[in-house]
């Protein structure tokens, strides 16, 4: 048997994938209906070797699916139906919520191609939704369609993402009486003989310059945010690990693991965190830093930053979908080869065109994002 094969729905612009490609999968495809999000996971992936499909899940059957990947069969199916439904942030319409009924459509695909294993990710507030009976619907149709289920909230943090992002993530094995889940953590607040210490902001951030600095014109995605003045004083007050009382913003720890990074809906982008060292929220990088994605990642100059931003909070770490790819290709005894899946990124095009002046040029036309003591407006 060759590498291992996947297929990643619900793809965003490819968290899951690029932790699995990383481990050594097959990645064949990933699937959203988001444009943006599949231009991004067609640029970071292609020269990997994995491509994406824009459509609507609910659109697609088991055949499609498997055509559009080129294989007769998958190995890993993996996906996060959208959380918002579920989410402690929001409305909290549970399955009132339309795209609750995306969670059935990834059963039907599940139960159409019929892998071998099968990565479930979720907001972990889903295992209490509605008494626990989502959770415990998903388990049964998996167990009758013959998978053995385990599930868990990992926070990611534990597998050296320089973040406190907890998860909900299940597993289904084909044919398996009972394996071990979650994997082992490899990293703790503590370290001991078993955990190396957490990867802290300042781990990730430090070897960054600041946005201000000519030296940033040269790394992708590291724009400035602007502020107001007096945002900006309310920040230089803003003592790192606390929140300010008048914007709700977060100051990041240079210690500790980055606060939880979220995405946000329609025109509204959540408070950034403010960075420990420089009196601003973190650049589009920083956050891509947080979040564990690689500096070859790269958002195009193409998409806004609202995007990319968004694009970032909506991922899966790609460090936790590694650890989660390579554990299940442990059990099932598969070898991974993570050299096939490097490629490389000179091979595609330059997505980075604009000038830092251009950029924010176009900043300043779209004044988006943030909060600004009672007023959207100034972060941009």
């Amino acid at each position: 048997m060759g590498r291992p094969t996947a297929i990643e729905l619900f793809s965003g612009c490819g968290g899951m994938s690029a932790g699995l490609l990383d481990a050594g999968y097959d990645v064949r495809l990933g699937v959203d209906h988001d444009r943006p999000s599949v231009d991004v996971f067609e640029y970071n992936h292609a020269y990997r070797g994995s491509h994406s499909l824009l459509a609507d899940v609910a659109a697609l059957s088991g055949h499609d699916l498997l055509s559009s990947a080129g294989i007769a069969s998958v190995d890993l199916l993996v996906g996060g139906p959208p959380c918002q439904p579920f989410s402690i942030v929001g409305k909290r319409l549970g399955l009132a919520d339309p795209r609750a009924q995306l969670i059935q459509e990834y059963l039907r695909l599940i139960c159409q191609t019929n892998p071998r294993a099968v990565i479930f990710e979720n907001v972990p507030s889903l295992i209490s939704a509605h008494d626990g009976a989502v959770i415990d619907d998903i388990e049964a149709q998996l167990t009758s369609m013959g998978y053995r289920v385990k599930y868990g909230i990992l926070n990611a943090a534990d597998y050296g993402v320089p973040q406190n992002r907890k998860r909900l993530i299940l597993v289904a094995i084909k044919g398996r009486s009972r394996f071990p889940f979650p994997p082992g953590p490899t990293h703790a607040a503590i370290p001991d003989l078993f955990h190396v210490p957490y990867v802290t902001c300042r781990d990730a951030l430090s070897d960054l310059p600041d946005v201000e600095e000519p030296a940033a014109a040269a790394i992708p995605n590291h724009v400035r945010t602007e502020h107001t003045p007096r945002m900006t004083e309310a920040f230089a007050r803003l003592a790192p690990g606390k929140r300010d009382p008048g914007s709700y913003h977060d100051r990041l720890h240079p210690d500790r693991p980055g606060y939880t990074l979220r995405a946000g809906s329609g025109n509204f982008s959540p408070l950034r965190p403010v960075h420990y060292l420089y009196n601003r929220v973190i650049s589009v990088r920083e956050s891509a830093r947080l979040q564990g994605f690689s500096d070859s990642f790269i958002w195009p100059d193409s998409i806004s930053r609202l995007q990319q931003y968004r694009q970032v909070g909506n991922a899966v770490p790609p460090p936790l979908a590694r650890v989660v790819g390579a554990f299940i290709a442990y059990l099932q005894g598969w070898a991974l080869d993570p050299d096939a899946s490097l490629g490389n990124p000179n091979d595609r095009p330059n997505g980075l065109l604009l000038t830092p002046e251009e950029l924010r040029d176009r900043r300043m036309r779209y004044h988006r994002g943030g909060a600004s003591f009672g007023k959207r407006k100034a972060e941009v």
